[in-house]
């Protein structure tokens, strides 16, 4: 739903010529164009079973096992494969049935019924009430689930028998359907939940359904899933009998364990492993992402960044290209606008033409320069953070530092802890003393109305204080506007605003990286990956 954090370190002077060199790692360019660069959003499934699939998490090791709390790439990507959602997130973004199928009757009603075959791994069955209880609990206060928003509008939830239930919505929502494939809508065991209390943890574990039982999580070292030999849907059970997660955020010894075989795979590994991972025996493929990288702004309403002249002037000042091709050997897209383009589901003229509008995305030293003078350079110096261990965090600061300076701009640079960067987007207290700040994260579902609706006046990562009654009023009408064409063009209107007022700087969307060794194959390559049970059909190649 929103973060990323990784790995190692690679500083560079922040010109474009060291930005290049710095990318490579040292084993030569690794630039590539769009031509050369292969995209697909699914492998062709392993056939031949593995003992033991060891995979790296470059985000580090996960903080919860707990579904309620999948919204970033660590607990994410091994929650897909224990706990289920009702329905499933295909790689192409579309859903199908998964635990249930999900009728949609009309605007706000919404018929569940439960595939009588599903089981959790204790062999009880998949109930309505544990649909409900698991829905009902991701919307209580006090668990703090990320998730709660997009249940907001849920009015009531009756059940008819042990398979079904009817959700009724207080008001039309395309956020609740859209994220019916999420952990939003994964069901947790009732029975176990309550009596765990809080769970998800090393120590309690978790109680789902999906193909891949928890069977370690040695704190420190690794999480070990195995195969679910009775698993309810023969068609999704696991090819090979076990998954070891690895949570090695050093990019360089990561790197040459994936080229000597002892990391099985990896997805979004640091782009500075590139170069040595494409002359390996291994694969390395790329699909689709609806991830988002640039810069953000933070309290724009006093201090060096509180002139829209200067945050123009920056925003014109950044080496655009320099970027995508330097520190993300160009397996990335400009971006113009706060949400990607892949994530436009629907109507796609609408959001192209107000693409082709909005002037960003491009350098113009001239027109910066021309900025600052007429606002007049800020006397405090504009402080920059990012997560130090991240080859791609430090290279875009140095790059940004140095646009900056080019235009009369004094930009300090705040490397941060993992734990520090992490605190900025929840804790304003961790931003006091901080202008602007590195900021990437990802949508569930191709859907732009449910990322924007963070970043209203009340949203929980409006780190900007951004207050606009228009902006919010456009957002949360988008939310229940049925109609795409019309909730298009809401979004497009509030996503002017947000432009206009450069909140966000916009820099690159990166494309999804998945890492396999050599005769291994099978994984999900798409975004799809976070919400879906990738690692079910990864196996081996007949005759390798």
């Amino acid at each position: 739903m929103y973060l990323r954090r990784a790995s190692s370190i690679c500083l560079a002077a922040g010109l474009t010529v060291a930005l290049a060199s710095c990318a490579g790692g040292g084993g030569g360019s690794t630039n590539q164009t769009d031509d050369e660069i292969e995209f697909t959003d699914i492998t062709p499934a392993g056939t031949v079973p593995l003992d033991e699939i060891v995979w790296n998490l470059p985000y580090g090791e996960p903080t919860s096992l707990d579904p309620a709390f999948s919204s970033s790439e660590s607990n994410s990507a091994i929650v897909g494969n224990l706990c289920e959602s009702l329905l499933l997130q295909n790689p192409d973004f579309t859903t199908s049935p998964n635990l249930a199928n999900v009728e949609q009757t009309d605007d706000v009603t919404f018929e569940v019924q439960i595939d009588e075959r599903a089981v959790f791994w204790d062999g009880t069955p998949v109930t309505a009430d544990d649909v409900k209880f698991s829905m009902e609990r991701l919307r209580a206060d006090e668990l703090g689930s990320s998730w709660a928003g997009v249940l907001s509008n849920i009015a009531s939830i009756d059940i008819h028998d042990e398979r079904a239930l009817t959700i009724k919505l207080s008001q039309p929502d395309v956020l609740f359907a859209a994220h019916l494939a999420t952990p939003a809508a994964v069901v947790v065991q009732k029975e176990f939940a309550e009596a765990a209390g809080e769970f998800g943890s090393a120590a309690d574990g978790v109680m789902c359904s999906g193909p891949f039982e928890l069977t370690e999580w040695n704190i420190g070292q690794d999480v070990v899933l195995t195969k679910h030999q009775d698993y309810w849907n023969p068609e999704g059970a696991a090819v090979s009998e076990s998954v070891r997660f690895t949570f090695n955020t050093d990019a360089a010894s990561a790197a040459t364990a994936m080229q000597n075989g002892e990391i099985t795979g990896s997805y979004n590994f640091p782009v500075s492993a590139l170069s040595s991972l494409m002359r390996s025996d291994g694969s390395v493929t790329y699909g689709t992402s609806l991830g988002l990288y640039g810069i953000m702004t933070i309290n724009t309403d006093t201090g060096p960044l509180s002139d829209v002249k200067i945050r123009e002037a920056l925003e014109l000042a950044i080496d655009y290209e320099g970027i995508r091709d330097g520190v993300f050997a160009s397996a990335a897209e400009v971006n113009k606008t706060f949400t990607p383009r892949s994530a436009w589901g629907y109507s796609e003229d609408i959001f192209q033409a107000a693409w082709d509008e909005i002037q960003a995305g491009v350098t113009d030293l001239d027109r910066a320069k021309a900025l600052v003078e007429e606002a007049g350079a800020p006397s405090e110096t504009i402080t920059l953070s990012y997560y130090a261990d991240l080859p791609e965090d430090a290279q875009v600061a140095a790059s940004v530092q140095a646009s900056a300076k080019s235009i009369g701009l004094d930009v300090e640079l705040k490397a941060q802890t993992a734990s520090e960067n992490l605190a900025m987007y929840f804790d304003a207290a961790a931003r006091e003393g901080i202008d602007m700040m590195i900021w990437a994260g990802y949508l569930d579902a191709p859907e732009p109305a449910a990322y924007y609706q963070y970043y209203t006046t009340d949203g929980v990562f409006n780190v900007a204080g951004f207050n606009n009654a228009e902006f919010d009023d456009l957002v949360y009408t988008s939310r229940g506007t049925i109609d795409d064409d019309e909730r298009a063009t809401l979004i497009t209107q509030a996503q002017a605003i947000y432009a206009e007022n450069r909140i966000n700087f916009p820099i690159v969307s990166q494309h999804n990286r998945l890492f396999m060794a050599d005769g291994v194959t099978g994984a999900v390559v798409s975004q799809a990956f976070y919400y879906s049970p990738w690692a079910a059909k990864v196996g081996g190649i007949d005759g390798e």
